[in-house]
C-alpha cells in the first residue's frame, strides 16, 4: 500500500472515531435536538420533509427527538416520513406509534447517528394516547415523548411512567438517561417540578419553543400572564446530570417549518473538552 493511500486510510479511521466518539462515554460531546414538527407541515401551510431535514442537518445533532410524526397518513400523501428523514439526514430512524391515524401511523422518532442496541415503546395516558420512546444505546439511554395537551393530570400520570423507566437505566445499568420532547408544560409548572425530581434539564427554559396559536397547546398557554411559551425540552437524569456540563443551549430561530422551534443542547462529560 502506498503512503497516499495510508494516509487516506488512517483519516477515514480518524473520522469514523469522531463520530463514534460523539455518542461514547469517552466522546468530546453529544449534541441533543427535540423538535416537534407537526407532521412536517410548516406554518405556511406546505408540506415539505426535506425543509424539516434541513433544519436538522444545520445543527448537525447526534440524536434528534420528533414529536408529531406521521407514516403513510392521507394527510402527507401515504409518505413514511420516518424513512424520508432517515434518508434526507443519513441517521438511523426508530419510530414509535401512538395511534393509528388517517390509514397509517401517527407518533414520535429517535434520529440517531447509531443503531439502537435495544427499544422499547410504553403507552402513556392522554385522551389521545401517547407513548414514550427509549434507546438504548452502548453508554447512554435516549427516550422522547409527547406529553397529553388535554390535561395536566394525564401529564402528572407519565411523569411517573417516565421516572421509573429513567431509574431502571440511570441506578439499575448506571448508564445516564436523557429524556427529550414535547411537554406540553411550562418552565414553572407542578409537572416541571416533579421531573426535576429525578431529571436534570440542559436546554434553554427561558426561549419560546412554541409560536402556534395558544389553542393548540396546553390550557395555561392561554393565560395572557404566561410570559414563557417553552414546552420543549432536553434533559439528563439526576444521578448523571453531575457527569456532564453544557456547553450549548439554545432554541433554533426557525418559525417557518413548524410551528414548534427546535431546542438543542451540547453536553460534554466532565473532564473533557466540550
Amino acid at each position: 500500500m502506498n503512503m497516499k493511500a495510508i494516509l487516506a486510510r488512517l483519516c477515514a479511521i480518524a473520522g469514523l472515531g469522531i463520530v463514534c466518539g460523539c455518542i461514547s462515554a469517552g466522546g468530546t460531546s453529544v449534541k441533543h435536538m427535540s423538535y416537534n414538527v407537526r407532521h412536517c407541515a410548516g406554518i405556511d401551510g406546505r408540506l415539505d420533509v426535506g425543509r424539516i431535514a434541513s433544519v436538522i442537518n444545520a445543527e448537525k445533532p447526534d440524536f434528534a427527538g420528533l414529536q408529531e410524526i406521521d407514516r403513510c397518513t392521507k394527510r402527507v400523501d401515504g409518505i413514511d416520513e420516518p424513512a424520508e428523514l432517515a434518508r434526507f439526514t443519513g441517521m438511523h430512524a426508530t419510530f414509535a406509534k401512538a395511534i393509528p391515524f388517517q390509514g397509517g401511523e401517527y407518533g414520535v422518532m429517535l434520529l440517531s447517528r447509531k443503531k439502537p442496541l435495544a427499544v422499547e415503546k410504553l403507552p402513556l395516558p392522554g385522551k389521545e394516547p401517547r407513548v414514550l420512546l427509549v434507546c438504548e444505546f452502548e453508554d447512554c439511554v435516549v427516550c422522547t415523548t409527547h406529553l397529553a395537551v388535554d390535561s395536566a393530570v394525564s401529564r402528572a400520570k407519565s411523569v411517573e411512567i417516565i421516572r421509573g423507566v429513567v431509574e431502571r437505566f440511570s441506578l439499575g445499568k448506571n448508564k445516564p438517561v436523557f429524556v427529550s420532547g414535547d411537554w406540553n408544560t411550562l418552565p414553572d409548572s407542578a409537572v416541571l417540578n416533579e421531573f426535576g425530581k429525578f431529571l436534570k434539564v440542559v436546554s434553554d427554559v427561558n426561549a419560546c419553543t412554541f409560536h402556534g396559536s395558544a389553542k393548540a397547546g396546553p390550557k395555561e398557554l392561554s393565560d395572557k400572564t404566561a410570559k414563557k411559551r417553552c414546552i420543549d425540552y432536553i434533559a439528563v437524569d439526576s444521578a448523571h446530570a453531575s457527569h456532564f456540563s453544557v456547553s450549548d443551549a439554545r432554541v433554533v430561530e426557525d418559525r417557518v417549518a413548524s410551528d414548534h422551534a427546535p431546542t438543542v443542547a451540547t453536553v460534554a462529560r466532565q473532564g473533557t473538552r466540550p
